[in-house]
């Protein structure tokens, strides 16, 4: 997609994200890739996060 991290970019980053769960449980998180892009997306395009393309979850 036009405003997705790359792979090679995303294989540099992803260690400085915490862990998807935390030691005591809770809800699962969502991927962390798809929260960058989500980010990344609102970022670039100057959109408000309400108009997020459908592919990124809510």
């Amino acid at each position: 997609m036009r405003y997705e991290i790359k792979e090679t970019r995303w294989q540099r980053v992803q260690d400085l994200f915490p862990p998807e769960r935390k030691p005591q449980g809770g809800r699962p998180a969502l991927d962390k890739r798809i929260m960058l892009n989500a980010m990344l997306w609102v970022a670039r395009s100057g959109a408000p996060w309400r108009d997020l393309p459908i592919h990124f979850p809510h």
